[in-house]
């Protein structure tokens, strides 16, 4: 789920840099039909990927599912499960008076343990953080539970009308090409202000449940750190000026060739005239 995100996140700010390079320079000549097919590219990118991310088929992998799975399962949703299932103590305060007492030897500085029976200091940020998950309880319980309501509101935050545009978009006219009924209402069409609320939505949901309900980390960064340098060679042309009659021949044969796609369609599909 989260890799379906930092895709998305990656393809939108490179797409976002490219045509911020446009606006910085709108003298510069750019190539029309290489600006198209990046444009129509990270447009069916970004709109199908946000539709993958909310799709309610069982099978999707999909931010609505991942809840679903979680709130199915309210039997582990407690305080006890969230704190102690790797092996961190439920009562820190009692590690933390032990750690003490066999501290006092030593008074210099000390490595903490961060993970196992020792861990209390991992363990009572565990228990503020499932604090605001029940509601901040005045006694802290091993069966409290998660506020249900979160679902309802995740769920709801799913639905915002920005994913709601891009979603209905996407069913029409992206992924399947609709037949739209004379006099039928127009179908939306999301500009960009749109995918980056629904992005942007999807992001703090995913960040949510991951960080918040899973406890098990989250976005370090929303965009993946690019282990390349991202802008080498864009001030270079796409060819030198001696490679386009070789260019412009390559694109007749292409099209010729896709011309033979049609006019062998009777030979192909009619059967032969009998002798």
């Amino acid at each position: 789920m989260l890799n379906q995100v930092l895709n998305l996140t990656w393809h939108t700010a490179v797409f976002r840099t490219m045509n911020e390079a446009r606006r910085l320079e709108p003298q510069r000549s750019v190539n029309g039909a290489t600006w198209e097919l990046m444009t129509a590219g990270y447009s069916n990118i970004i709109t199908l990927g946000i539709r993958r991310l909310v799709d309610n088929h069982p099978n999707a992998d999909s931010v609505l599912n991942v809840i679903g799975r979680i709130e199915r399962r309210p039997e582990l949703l407690t305080r006890e499960f969230y704190v102690c299932h790797d092996g961190l103590p439920f009562d820190d305060q009692a590690v933390f008076k032990a750690h003490l007492e066999t501290s006092k030897s030593d008074p210099g500085p000390q490595w903490l343990e961060t993970t196992g029976p020792e861990a209390f200091d991992t363990a009572a940020r565990m228990h503020e953080a499932f604090d605001g998950l029940c509601g901040y309880p005045q006694v802290r319980k091993p069966l409290d539970r998660i506020d249900a309501a979160f679902f309802a509101t995740l769920r709801a935050q799913l639905k915002h009308p920005a994913i709601e545009k891009v979603c209905t978009m996407v069913d029409k006219t992206v992924a399947h090409a609709e037949r739209i009924p004379t006099g039928a209402p127009a179908v939306p069409v999301a500009t960009y202000n749109d995918v980056d609320e629904a992005l942007s939505i999807i992001v703090r949901v995913c960040q949510f449940v991951s960080w918040n309900l899973l406890a098990e980390g989250g976005f370090s960064s929303v965009v993946a750190t690019p282990q390349f340098d991202v802008l080498e060679h864009l001030d270079q042309p796409w060819c030198l000026p001696e490679t386009l009659p070789a260019l412009r021949e390559h694109w007749q044969e292409i099209a010729r060739s896709m011309d033979d796609w049609a006019s062998a369609s009777e030979a192909t599909l009619l059967p032969k005239k009998p002798t």
